[in-house]
C-alpha cells in the first residue's frame, strides 16, 4: 500500500455510495456484503475449474479455469471487501 491507498479507497467508496441514489442505508449495506459474497463465489468457481473438480465437466473438458483465474478472483474478493468496508459506517453499520 502507498500513502494514497486510503484516499483512493475512500474515493471509490464514496463513488459507490453516490451511485445508490436514495436507497435505504440498510439496503446499501446488504448490497455491499452481497457483492463480496458474489465475488467469493466466483473465486470458488475458479478453484473448482482450475482443479477439474466439476464432475459434470471434467470427463469432457477437464479444467475450465487456470490458477491465474483463482488469483484474480481472490484479488476481486479482497478489493471489493476493502472498498465496501470503507463505506460501511456511512451505510449504517454499527461501530
Amino acid at each position: 500500500m502507498t500513502d494514497a491507498t486510503p484516499a483512493l479507497l475512500a474515493y471509490l467508496s464514496r463513488w459507490l455510495d453516490e451511485s445508490q441514489g436514495d436507497r435505504d442505508a440498510e439496503a446499501v449495506l446488504w448490497g455491499r456484503v452481497a457483492k463480496v459474497t458474489e465475488e467469493a463465489g466466483e473465486a470458488i468457481a475458479a478453484i473448482i475449474g482450475a482443479t477439474g473438480q466439476d464432475p459434470r465437466l471434467n470427463p469432457f473438458v477437464g479444467s475450465t479455469h487456470g490458477y491465474d483465474d483463482v488469483v484474480d478472483g481472490l484479488f476481486d474478493v479482497a478489493m471489493t471487501a476493502v472498498e465496501h468496508m470503507a463505506g460501511a459506517e456511512r451505510a449504517g453499520a454499527p461501530t
